[in-house]
């Protein structure tokens, strides 16, 4: 009895063994989980607190241990708060070249890449194919009435539909360690065959945070153009930048400027010209990001007939496509001038209606030599009052920005 009583035992240690041998690599792997959340709230508790040292110790070492995107990205803010961008930076990239990554988690990634641009500076190129249906932004109307008489309007010859490139360049650096002085600066050149509607622009200046409002900043600079080789108009302004976030997850911007409008080949249009602008970015929400925008504007010439005042109003929707790897951007706005006195010409009073309306689309995750490649299209349109001054016009673009 004894012995049937042992053989019993030793076959059931050999039928539960294997069990009990599966059994244990996955009660240690669950403890390590354990382990490894514990530390992980411990890290989120310490970037919470205040402390991101703390956390980005934390975090190193999980990171080390489990290689998880969910360690990297909180190692990265905690490196973003300790103002490491460098390194921050690179994380951050890593995360967001992830495949099916959750649209929400992007955006907020490329929230703070922006906040590390600003607080580091940077120059960014694009370069590539444009094209205008009207490049003269010449008249709809084929009858205009001047003086009471109705004329005839002719076309000109060269105003047809224009493709051509378009290079550009827009930087941003800080002067000094606490970033107080920045320089800033946008440039473009568009060339199209001959050299009629070939036209280069820009804008650069300094910017001066105010003692006591970091939020806010002076500016200085210079606005420009030219067409065909002529200055098309000059603009030196002063004014003042804003940046605020009134609740969580919103974003508030604002810009000033005035100055000196000078337009060498018709100085009649000469004017002092005043600028608001507001932008308010709102959070993610239904899938999408939303902001809107806000203009006022008003310019003094010396004749009423030159002199205006107006506004515009629009939005831009963003629809990141996780299915798709896709980035739809759709934006649009309407305006209004009106002009303060009859026009010399036409002998009534001008107002302009403005619409514009464009839609872009980029793969996020595709690169070309470095640049990440950008598909639009632009549509608009003036209605006014004196049919000489209304047009539409649609434009094309293929963008490669680096």
């Amino acid at each position: 009895m004894r012995r049937f009583a042992a053989l019993l035992a030793c076959l059931a240690a050999l039928l539960t063994g294997p069990a009990l041998a599966e059994e244990a690599p996955e009660t240690q792997a669950a403890r390590q989980d354990a382990a490894h959340q514990a530390r992980f709230r411990l890290g989120v508790e310490a970037l919470r607190a205040g402390k991101p040292m703390q956390a980005a110790t934390i975090f190193e070492q999980l990171l080390a241990d489990t290689g998880s995107p969910r360690v990297k990205l909180e190692l990265a803010r905690a490196l973003f708060l300790l103002q490491d961008y460098e390194r921050s930076e690179r994380l951050f990239r890593e995360v967001l070249a992830l495949p099916g990554l959750p649209w929400r988690v992007g955006e907020n990634i490329r929230a703070y890449l922006d906040e590390i641009d600003m607080a580091t500076g940077y120059v960014r190129l694009a370069v590539g194919l444009v094209s205008d249906s009207n490049p003269r932004n010449f008249t709809n109307s084929r009858e205009v009435m001047i003086g009471g008489q109705t004329l005839t309007v002719v076309p000109p010859e060269d105003n047809r539909e224009v493709y051509g490139a378009r290079l550009s360049v827009r930087g941003y650096r800080p002067l000094d360690e606490k970033r107080r002085t920045t320089a800033f600066f946008t440039a473009s050149y568009s060339d199209f065959p001959g050299y009629t509607f070939d036209r280069l622009s820009g804008d650069a200046g300094l910017a001066q945070t105010i003692p006591g409002a970091p939020w806010l900043k002076a500016k200085a600079g210079f606005e420009g153009a030219r067409l065909d080789g002529h200055t098309l108009y000059r603009f030196p302004y002063v004014g003042a930048l804003a940046a605020m976030a009134p609740s969580d997850g919103y974003r508030l911007l604002g810009e000033f400027k005035f100055g000196r409008l000078q337009v060498p080949q018709m100085p009649h249009l000469d004017a002092h010209s005043l600028f608001l602008v507001g932008r308010l970015v709102h959070p993610p929400a239904l899938g999408l990001a939303f902001s809107n925008e806000a203009t006022l504007e008003r310019s003094t010439a010396d004749a009423a007939a030159d002199s205006y005042r107006g506004g515009s109003v629009g939005g831009t929707v963003v629809w990141p496509s996780d299915d798709w790897d896709t980035r739809f951007t759709l934006y649009g706005s309407a305006g209004v001038r009106r002009y303060d006195g009859d026009d010399i010409f036409f002998g009534d009073r001008r107002r302009d209606t403005r619409y514009v309306a464009s839609l872009d689309v980029l793969r996020p995750s595709l690169r070309i030599g470095g640049y990440r490649p950008q598909l639009g299209v632009v549509y608009e349109k003036t209605d006014s009052t004196l049919d000489f001054y209304s047009f539409s016009k649609l434009g094309l673009r293929l963008q490669f920005e680096g």
